[in-house]
């Protein structure tokens, strides 16, 4: 950037290289300035009354940012934000924005809606020029373009980083699920089928063995703890404590280190010194789900609820 705009280039360097009209004149840039960074090539009309610097390059972020320039009530939503907020599963839904006004944004790839429901409280302003809905009111844009299990994921996903929690879902659902409102019956279901208490699951693997599971029957409890001899406290990914079988899922490109192998093997034996079982499922086996690994994963609890009652209660008694 020129010497004589140096609070331009500080604001372009944080602001993804974007800019709007009505940031120039704080910044000391006056409307002929302004046309001559637009001949010189310096800056690029993105929108009207937007621009980006010619060297930054195009990103998403840069694209966010030059969308939320062109009016204080445009805000990134639905894929754009699963994107921002890195929500799993959602690569497909694509950058959507929402705006209170009837003049939207246009661009190509991308959808634009009018929304007359955005409390402040759901819009998160990341101070970089990009405004993005909140991780709990993304979901619910989520639920009018997923499926009821990648909905359920990213919620088990939200859950466990900590960015909201049920009630956190339920207060947004109370203000934006109505009847005939896309994504509202979605919504409402998912949220209802799971229970306040439950801990979330770590990976969408680890949703989908166990709903397979539960739907086959067998209902195992998620991230479940586990204290070993030494004391040291874990979670397996599934587990039934009331027989001590428990299930610990590998992802195949973080678990193929000799120092995880050792790891896991140490804990598996530590697991054993307490009379419970413990199996490994590789992330291959679960999508798509391996022939087979259902049933044997029955009847291996089928055993271990057998040796834990034969080993806790005595066996069955001699008629």
């Amino acid at each position: 950037m020129p010497r004589f705009h140096p609070l331009l280039a500080a604001y372009l360097r944080t602001h993804h290289g974007v800019v709007a009209t009505a940031d120039l004149a704080p910044l000391g840039v006056t409307p002929d300035a302004l046309r001559a960074l637009l001949e010189s090539g310096e800056l690029v009309a993105v929108f009207d009354g937007v621009y980006r610097h010619a060297v930054w390059p195009a990103t998403f972020e840069s694209e966010c940012a030059a969308l939320c320039a062109t009016h204080p009530s445009v805000v990134i939503c639905c894929g754009g934000a699963a994107r921002l907020w890195q929500f799993r599963g959602c690569t497909k839904v694509g950058l959507h924005v929402t705006t209170t006004r009837s003049g939207k944004p246009a661009r190509a790839g991308m959808h634009a809606h009018r929304c007359r429901t955005m409390p402040a409280e759901h819009v998160h302003d990341r101070g970089d020029g990009i405004r993005v809905t909140t991780p709990a009111r993304t979901i619910f844009d989520l639920a009018r373009h997923v499926s009821w299990q990648t909905l359920e994921s990213v919620i088990e996903q939200g859950v466990r980083r900590e960015q909201f929690d049920i009630p956190a879902l339920y207060a947004v659902g109370r203000i934006m699920c109505r009847r005939g409102r896309a994504g509202s019956a979605l919504f409402g279901a998912v949220l209802r089928s799971r229970p306040m208490w439950r801990r979330p699951v770590d990976s969408h693997p680890e949703l989908v063995l166990r709903d397979v599971l539960a739907a086959a029957g067998l209902v195992l409890e998620c991230q479940v703890e586990l204290q070993l001899p030494d004391r040291t406290t874990i979670h397996p990914d599934l587990g039934d404590p009331s027989c001590g079988f428990f299930i610990e899922i590998d992802d195949h490109e973080w678990h193929g280190g000799r120092l995880d192998a050792s790891y896991d093997a140490w804990r598996d034996r530590q697991v054993r010194l307490l009379g419970c079982r413990i199996e490994r499922v590789s992330t291959d086996d679960i999508t798509p789900l391996r022939r087979g690994l259902v049933r044997d994963l029955q009847e291996a609890h089928r055993q271990q609820r057998l040796h834990h009652e034969l080993r806790h209660v005595g066996g069955p008694q001699a008629p």
